[in-house]
């Protein structure tokens, strides 16, 4: 069964019509709800949500309360949220380890690892390169949104 998960670079744009990206992401997103499995994403990508959203150097900026209440309306309401244990992140360690990843890849493992507990078919990021470098290769079609 197709199940998708939505990383954080595919969820921002789906609340930020600032961005260039918001149309293609909100489409895909709105496609994704209609199917039979709800689409996820994992209690990490919420937190780089937030972090992301808050961040941005935006002509009209996103506050804390503001990017609170995209997340939770808009993502925690309507996707299913796949909790990472302690044994998670362990495997997303490894994962990174085992493939010479460093720095900052060991986030996108989070997401991969997160998909991958929750057999989806389909990770939607704008971040293709890093995941394509730390994916299996087979199982898991990763895309822009």
């Amino acid at each position: 069964m197709d199940r998708a998960f939505f990383d954080t670079s595919a969820l921002v744009p789906v609340v930020t019509e600032q961005l260039s990206n918001h149309t293609a992401a909100h489409a895909r997103f709105v496609r994704e709800l209609s199917k039979d499995m709800p689409p996820c994403c994992s209690t990490h990508t919420l937190a780089e949500c937030y972090a992301t959203l808050t961040a941005l150097p935006l002509p009209q900026r996103i506050s804390g309360p503001e990017a609170a209440r995209l997340i939770e309306t808009n993502f925690s309401k309507r996707l299913e949220i796949i909790a990472l244990t302690a044994e998670d992140y362990m495997e997303a360690i490894r994962l990174c380890a085992d493939r010479a990843r460093i720095s900052g890849q060991i986030y996108d493992a989070l997401h991969l690892t997160a998909a991958l507990k929750h057999r989806c078919t389909h990770l939607f990021t704008y971040n293709i390169k890093h995941f394509s470098e730390l994916a299996p290769s087979e199982g898991l079609q990763i895309t822009p949104p």
